[in-house]
């Protein structure tokens, strides 16, 4: 049985990037960002292959989204990260800020807000 995308429309969207990590032919890598007005962007999602974790491929796909970003004059990447993935931000030097989602959007309870601000 088929798994059903509920993020699927956002793939013709301009303000949403999608990005996919492989590891030779293996994609091992999934990340969704939301580009706002202002110049900054919400993580959305970003998820290693279970069997790929712990080894450093997600900072530097991390890194690889915020070059990107910087590239596209994006000045802050903002998180809602669950209480599980904090550490895996702040090893990443996120720091608590306030979210501000422009769409309203509520988080979950549990979710801590952090960013970055991204240089050039």
């Amino acid at each position: 049985m088929p798994i059903d995308d509920p993020y699927t429309w956002t793939f013709n969207q301009k303000e949403y990037i999608h990005f996919v990590l492989y590891k030779g032919i293996k994609i091992i890598g999934y990340a969704h960002i939301q580009l706002w007005p202002e110049n900054r962007a919400a993580l959305r999602i970003i998820v290693i292959d279970e069997t790929y974790r712990n080894n450093g491929y997600g900072s530097e796909f991390l890194k690889c989204c915020e070059c990107w970003l910087s590239h596209q004059n994006t000045n802050q990447l903002l998180v809602q990260s669950s209480p599980t993935a904090y550490p895996f931000y702040c090893k990443n030097n996120y720091i608590e800020m306030p979210f501000n989602d422009p769409d309203g959007h509520e988080a979950d309870p549990q979710d801590i807000e952090v960013g970055k601000n991204l240089v050039r």
